[in-house]
């Protein structure tokens, strides 16, 4: 294999060199830069088209062994195994620590739910369709409790959600909203309990919720997936801003 290289995504600044490198690596294999049965370039070469020590790239080389992606053949270095990661999604505990990456995640959870509720207005059951209006008045009723009734708010607002996702039939909304609202759910209370701290209420988000409801009770897709998209949007800026450290003293 010619000792060619493109590293087709950016170096984030802000991770670690091997994480660095590793998502660079990914990259060339997920986008197929690099067949499956290909050789990678030699370290060095690695090595110097990334300006990093040969030990980085080992340790990138090594991470993606372990997720299947590359195996080594005695003596030949190393191929492409798998386009595919053998481990499942996963957001680090860290991710959700680090507004970039959860400005991330939040927007990921916006791919999600937005055509979930468009899906859920097509083919949400009357059963669904009740379950996702109990859910908003729950919230409704959650919300007004100040600071001890946060936690609850939280968990009836991601009921409100979950049963969006449940209405469309689909188990792998319903699934990757699970594992989002799992590894979502502290990062929301912080924010919750600080937006308190500083005045701010959630009456915009129950108004939103029941609005969402109206629109699929009605089979409209169409506003539906609209009132999802400014309510999900109005979130996460709420949750980003609240968690911005540089407005704690903001009164």
């Amino acid at each position: 294999m010619s000792e060619v290289f493109q590293a087709s995504v950016p170096l984030v600044q802000s991770t670690t060199l091997s994480d660095q490198v590793t998502e660079v690596l990914r990259y060339n294999i997920v986008s197929g830069i690099w067949d499956v049965g290909a050789m990678l370039p030699s370290e060095s070469a690695l090595a110097d088209n990334l300006d990093v020590s040969r030990t980085v790239i080992r340790e990138a080389v090594s991470r993606l062994k372990a997720e299947g992606m590359l195996s080594s053949r005695q003596g030949r270095g190393a191929f492409v195994h798998s386009d595919r990661p053998r481990m499942g999604f996963a957001i680090d505990e860290q991710d959700v620590e680090s507004m970039r990456k959860l400005s991330q995640i939040l927007e990921l959870r916006m791919g999600l739910e937005i055509e979930a509720a468009a899906i859920a207005a097509i083919r949400g059951s009357d059963a669904a369709r009740a379950d996702i209006e109990a859910a908003a008045d729950a919230f409704d009723l959650a919300s007004g409790g100040g600071t001890p009734g946060v936690a609850e708010g939280v968990s009836t607002d991601l009921r409100f959600h979950r049963a969006i996702c449940d209405a469309t039939g689909n188990d792998y909304y319903l699934g990757l909203f699970n594992y989002l609202g799992a590894s979502l759910r502290e990062t929301i209370l912080a924010g919750r309990l600080q937006a308190l701290k500083r005045g701010g209420d959630s009456r915009g988000a129950v108004q939103e919720h029941h609005d969402i409801a109206a629109a699929i009770a009605m089979r409209d897709p169409m506003l539906a997936r609209d009132r999802m998209r400014a309510h999900l949007a109005m979130s996460s800026s709420r949750l980003l801003e609240s968690l911005d450290p540089t407005k704690e003293n903001v009164p």
